[in-house]
């Protein structure tokens, strides 16, 4: 009966009935496939859902150079004790780029510090990071407390390049006092420009996050008049609910520095 009712909803025979056998039909066998994909389609959203799973995921995370040394990797420590099975493939890339890979959906989220007004984008603040004047150990300035820009104005400048968001940041600050600051090198990327201090080559503005333990050679001193920050922030697309896993890197990368 159950069969005939569902016959009569879909409006075609599933069975070819005779004396002695029934068998799917042409319509019947068609369904069945649709059907099958759907259940199996069903188990292994069913899988996924479940916390105790043991499918190995893997969560992508696009993500600045400055943010990799104090943010990801003591983040990804824990994590790993946390969910063991899970992969986790890290993105970097420049400020620009870490957005595209979130809205073309090449990573599931991001950590950067631009896509605040950016459509379509999700920025969750995490902390306010200030920019350092960078030198090697033993310089000068190293008596110093605080750096004013009139005390490395006559200075072989290390600059990062025009278009990258660290360059934008600092030159808009210093347009709103009407000043710049002429470069001597200009490099891609902030961690280029921090070996360049660390050989000698001159001194660099960079985000204070940027500058770790690592690099034994160098020190740093807070730059006043202008002071300039930038807000780093964790970013998904919009109305986009992320994986579980992915979730839960999320959720601990907020808990632990968000400030």
């Amino acid at each position: 009966r159950r069969i005939q009712k569902l016959e009569q909803e879909l409006g075609t025979k599933l069975f070819d009935r005779t004396t002695r056998k029934v068998q799917l039909s042409y319509s019947g066998r068609n369904f069945y496939e649709r059907a099958r994909s759907i259940i199996e389609a069903i188990k292994t959203a069913t899988k996924t859902l479940n916390e105790k799973y043991n499918f190995p995921s893997i969560i992508k995370i696009g993500a600045v150079n400055s943010a990799l040394s104090n943010i990801i990797y003591p983040a990804l420590k824990i994590f790993r004790e946390m969910e063991p099975r899970c992969k986790v493939q890290i993105i970097e890339r420049s400020s620009n780029y870490v957005v595209d890979s979130v809205l073309g959906g090449e990573c599931d989220f991001g950590i950067n510090f631009t896509g605040i007004q950016e459509p379509g984008i999700s920025f969750e603040n995490l902390f306010v990071e200030d920019y350092v004047v960078v030198f090697p150990k033993g310089d000068v300035l190293e008596k110093k407390r605080k750096i004013k820009l009139s005390d490395i104005k006559n200075r072989d400048f290390i600059s990062v390049w025009k278009g990258s968001g660290s360059r934008i940041y600092f030159e808009n600050a210093l347009a709103l006092q009407k000043e710049d600051l002429e470069w001597t090198y200009e490099v891609r990327h902030i961690p280029s420009a921090l070996n360049m201090v660390e050989q000698g080559l001159g001194i660099t503005l960079a985000p204070k996050l940027a500058v770790s333990k690592d690099h034994k050679l160098l020190s740093y001193r807070p730059l006043i008049d202008p002071t300039v920050t930038r807000t780093m922030g964790l970013i998904k697309r919009s109305g986009r609910e992320l994986s579980y896993d992915a979730q839960k890197l999320y959720d601990l990368l907020k808990e632990k520095f968000k400030r």
